[in-house]
Formats: structure tokens, sequence, C-alpha cells
């Protein structure tokens, strides 16, 4: 008989204990089988799993081996206390294909997906790359060369160095439009799941709108929200949450970063490979409300971001004044210009009507709680809107100019220093207490998931 542990089948011989690794573990890296002999299994303890948390049995000496929630510790324990005794069988079966795919992650059906653009304007892709996944394994790939939308068409020798993907490589290639259709009759029900999704399907809703196709409404999950998300449980620990950086911690395998196939494929393991970490087994919509997140969505009207469930907005009116994220520059840390939309960089942080109220039953520790807060320069991809909501919901107060009632001044990227920000320089040689955040203190703060895609 073969017992369930996290990420192994367990059998128990007259001699020894076999682990039969799962499919998604020896993707990672890890050997197919691992055997540990009985009579180095010292001291034999078995610790239950909660309903989220595991379980593992000690095996002394021998070391331990994890078990998920609903998996069984006790009996394995009493098999090995039986073989022990001398009562086991002298070999240990192989499993059965059916008992494999039962030790990899059931449900766990996404399609990953990864683009790449031939300029600054995020809608104009020129490649995308989507891998199929089904119980956690990979299925199926599809990879797609085309010329961007209409207007779009210009390489960018940024870009260019950044994927070689050149005009010459897309000339006779099919229209974005077209790879875009596939691309979405490949995905059909799936979940989206790329590596800072808030780019790629912002860059898609913007490619379709360009070249005047529909645009479908889809699920989104984030596999560096869910990275990052790992980092603060300490799952994980990381340098920082680029792709390869992840996927190498993880144990996958080496690959081609910036192949839009190859990324979509990194994307894909880093989330099975999380799954795996936390223990979780069943639809990767329950893997993201389990971490308390909210999917995101692809639609028309806009992008709704995978964010902490207590901050999503349910649809795109709830994202406030100006949240069409927009397509702009992918270089980070750049000075600011007009986008290729036409649209000057005021235009981009432009401030919405009306400010939301700040919330009084959230939480009186949190770093927000009671802060007079203002925002200057440029908070790509998120806009004011989002932040100002994000803000409230977390008790602070939000203002739009500098004043003497300011606590917290948050400074975008900007070109050069903002009237705002000289302000509150003015004021705090006065003697006022106004603390300064970089935006990405506030995406931390606000449990967003900004990162350049490149």
């Amino acid at each position: 008989m073969s017992y369930p542990a996290h990420g192994v089948l367990i059998d128990v011989t007259a001699e020894k204990v076999v682990l039969h690794r799962s499919l998604l573990s020896r993707s990672l890296g890890a050997p197919a089988t691992a055997e540990i002999a009985l009579d180095t299994i010292d001291d034999l303890r078995a610790h239950e799993p909660t309903a989220t948390g595991f379980g593992s049995l000690s095996l002394g000496s021998a070391g331990s081996i994890a078990f998920a929630p609903h998996q069984d510790p006790h009996s394995v324990a009493r098999a090995i206390k039986a073989a022990q005794q001398g009562d086991a069988p002298a070999e240990a079966a192989a499993p059965s294909s059916s008992e494999e795919s039962s030790v990899g992650n059931p449900g766990l059906d996404f399609v990953a997906v990864d683009v790449e653009t031939a300029n600054d304007n995020w809608g104009s892709i020129c490649q995308i790359g989507a891998v199929r996944y089904r119980d956690g394994g990979e299925t199926a790939s599809q990879s797609w060369l085309c010329t961007p939308p209409p207007g779009l068409e210009h390489f960018a020798e940024i870009n260019i160095s950044i994927h070689g993907i050149t005009a010459a490589d897309v000339e006779g290639a099919m229209p974005f439009a077209t790879a875009a259709a596939e691309l979405f009759d490949f995905i059909g029900s799936d979940v989206i799941v790329a590596h800072n999704v808030q780019f790629d399907s912002s860059a898609l809703r913007s490619g379709l709108l360009a070249a005047g196709a529909d645009v479908p409404t889809v699920p989104l999950a984030c596999s560096l929200a869910l990275s990052r998300d790992a980092s603060r449980q300490g799952v994980i620990s990381v340098a920082n949450h680029k792709l390869p950086t992840v996927v190498k911690h993880l144990g996958g395998a080496s690959f081609t970063h910036h192949d839009a196939t190859e990324d979509a494929r990194a994307a894909g393991t880093i989330i099975t490979g999380l799954a795996q970490r936390f223990g979780h087994t069943g639809s990767i919509t329950d893997l993201f409300t389990t971490r308390e997140f909210s999917l995101g969505r692809l639609e028309s009207s806009a992008i709704l971001p995978v964010l902490r469930a207590h901050t999503a907005p349910t649809s795109g009116d709830d994202l406030g004044a100006g949240t069409d994220f927009r397509d702009s520059t992918r270089s980070a840390g750049t000075n600011k210009k007009p986008a290729s939309s036409g649209r000057a960089p005021w235009q981009a942080v432009a401030t919405p009507d009306t400010i939301p109220d700040p919330n009084l039953d959230a939480d009186p520790q949190g770093a927000l709680y009671g802060q007079h807060v203002t925002l200057t320069g440029d908070f790509e991809p998120y806009d004011k809107g989002l932040l100002w909501q994000g803000i409230a919901k977390r008790g602070g107060q939000v203002g739009k100019n500098v004043t003497k009632k300011t606590t917290l001044l948050v400074v975008g990227e900007w070109a050069k220093k903002t009237s705002k920000e000289k302000r509150a320089e003015e004021l705090q040689e006065k003697g006022q207490d106004i603390t300064m955040w970089s935006g990405a203190q506030l995406f931390s703060e606000l449990e967003l998931d900004a990162e350049p895609p490149f």
C-alpha cells in the first residue's frame, strides 16, 4: 500500500521507506525516488496537519516527511512500526500512473502567458507565448510572432536589445489581432497567469483596442504577487522577485529570458512550485483565495488588478477616475516622456476628482492609519484613483496638495523634483514632521505588485 504525503507517495518495506516523488517535485529538480533505511529511523513522531497548515512525520536522525492538510502521518508511522517488527512486504511496488497523478496537483489548471513589445507603447505586441497546465503539469504550449497593431509597428532599439526581435523578424507574420484571437482560443475558459500580470494583460487589452478588436473578459492570476506573498510568509527567501531569480530558487530549469513562451513557462513553474510549497491542492482560484487574494480580470473597460481580497475592486467602475491603465513606457526609472498615444506626461499623473473617505475601522496599527497622505509623480502602472482607494481603506486621509496637515508624501518617478516635493521640504525645514516614501514603499504597503516587466 502507498501512502500520500506532501509531493510524494510512500511505500514501507521490510528494510526501507521508499519515497516516490511527484511529477511536480521532479520538474523542480528532485530525484524520482529516495530511500530511508528502517534501521536509521530511531524516533517516530507524527504531527497532524491542520486544515490550513502542514503536519510532519519525524523520523529522528533520519529526517522528516511533510504532510499537507487532510493527509495522515499517523498511518505511515503505524506502517513503519509494523515493518520494524517484521510485518511488511519485501519490496515496494512502483506507483501506478493514477497514483502518480494523485501526488501532482489535481485541479491546478491555468494558462501561463507572456508578451514582448516592439516599443514603449505596451500595446505594440510582437510576440506572444502561452503554456497550458493541467493538474499542475504542462500539457501544451504555443508561440506567436506577429506584427504589432496598426500605428504601433515601430521597433525601438531598447526593446530589440531586450528580446532580440526586429521588424524583419515579423515581416510577413500574422497581424496581432489574429494572433490574439488564436491565443484566446488556446486559453478557453482558463485563468491567465503571468509574472506581473498587470503588464501582460494591459498590453493585450491595449493591443486589442488599437487593432479595433473585441476585448474578452478573462480572470487573471499573478505569479509575482504569489512569490511576494511567499516571501512575506517566509516560505521562500530570494534577493528579488524577478522571474529568473524566483525560478532558480524553486529549482526550475534555466530558460531564455524574454522569449515569450519560455517566460510564460517560467511563470507556470513559479505557480506550481509555490503551490507545492504552500501545500495547496486544488484550483488556481482556491490557491489565490486561500492566500487572501482576489483574482484580477481583463475586460474591455479596464484591468482589475490582482489584489488582497479586502482591497480589490469588483468592477472597472470601482477603480475611480482615470483608471484606464495606460499604454506607456516599459523602461523603469527613466525620465518620463509623452507616451506614443500622444498624451503628455502631466496626463499620466492627473489627480482624480473625488477623494475617498478614510476607513475608520481599519487597523489602527497600520502604517497609513491616521496619516495625511499626498502623492506626487508617476506610479505606473497604477493610477492615483486606485492608490487613493488603497490608502483610504487603510485609514489614511488623502490630500491633493501638500499642506500643514500633510504627514506623508509619496514620491513617484518623475524627470525632476516636483513642486509638491519642494513644498514638503520647505515645511520640513520649518519643523513639520513629513515622512517621504517612494512609490515602491506604497506599493508594498498596499500589497500591490508592480515590477518592471523586464
